[in-house]
């Protein structure tokens, strides 16, 4: 099968603690640069400047000069990967590659959709060699939804806004409390399916469905991090039985949590 060919990836990277500045011109390859959240200053090609806070994406590409990094030394959850290639050239000529040399940054409606495909994306390339095909596939992936960005106009009240980004935070530092939707809409004066609709507009995912995943993105965190027993770790991450969140991680992640340890470990 030769569907996938004519594309090599560059480079790519997570830091979630990003300071640096970075100053560039990208010769004769293509980039996603992600901020997930944090402050971003961009300035592009010497004549537009932004500063914005939160989850921002934006293209890079052969010409313009790139300057870009966090606002005021202060860290930022940065993510980016970078690829060259025929089919690089293809997206760009057939509109898949979203670039617009007067409004360089998209905003990321659904970061945690974003996010997840871009986590994955890594993943599979530190095996490109085994899943070139799959790397591949998710880039179009991100590519498409940075459309659908741009198609989902955030309409949300800003005071509603506001309440939704405190909530997004806590829940992504806080997964393993108990979580009461129910109690979350009406300290915002709404009833619980119009703060459903609302924060699936803020986050691309239902409440529950997004608790869920903030606990298997901290259930991942400390697979490759420490050798806490499965059953400890699940407690850790919110989940009271170790074979619901055995079940819950293979749904989602296509792998046990004891092979995604093997096979992810940084401490091996």
């Amino acid at each position: 099968m030769n569907y996938f060919d004519g594309l090599k990836f560059i480079g790519k990277g997570m830091a979630e603690d990003h300071y640096a500045m970075h100053d560039r011109i990208f010769p004769n390859y293509y980039g996603i640069q992600y901020n997930h959240s944090g402050g971003l200053h961009l300035i592009f090609d010497e004549r537009l400047e932004f500063k914005v806070e939160g989850s921002w994406a934006f293209i890079t590409w052969p010409g313009p000069r790139f300057q870009y990094g966090s606002v005021n030394g202060e860290p930022r959850f940065h993510n980016f990967v970078c690829f060259s290639g025929k089919r690089a050239e293809r997206f760009r000529e057939s509109g898949l590659m979203p670039i617009n040399p007067e409004q360089p940054l998209i905003k990321i409606i659904h970061p945690e959709r974003f996010m997840e495909t871009m986590t994955l994306l890594n993943k599979t390339l530190n095996y490109e060699y085994r899943h070139h095909d799959r790397a591949v596939a998710l880039l179009e992936n991100l590519l498409l939804q940075l459309h659908e960005q741009q198609d989902f106009a955030n309409t949300l009240p800003a005071h509603h806004e506001l309440k939704l980004k405190s909530l997004y935070k806590s829940l992504r530092e806080k997964p393993h409390l108990e979580w009461d939707f129910t109690k979350e809409a009406a300290n915002m004066y709404i009833s619980p399916t119009h703060f459903r609709r609302l924060f699936k507009q803020y986050t691309g995912l239902p409440p529950q469905q997004f608790l869920i995943n903030s606990r298997l993105h901290l259930a991942v965190k400390l697979l490759v991090e420490t050798s806490e027993p499965i059953a400890k770790l699940a407690n850790l991450c919110g989940f009271d039985d170790e074979f619901y969140f055995s079940r819950i991680f293979k749904k989602h992640r296509n792998i046990s949590p004891l092979a995604y340890r093997r096979e992810f470990s940084i401490r091996q």
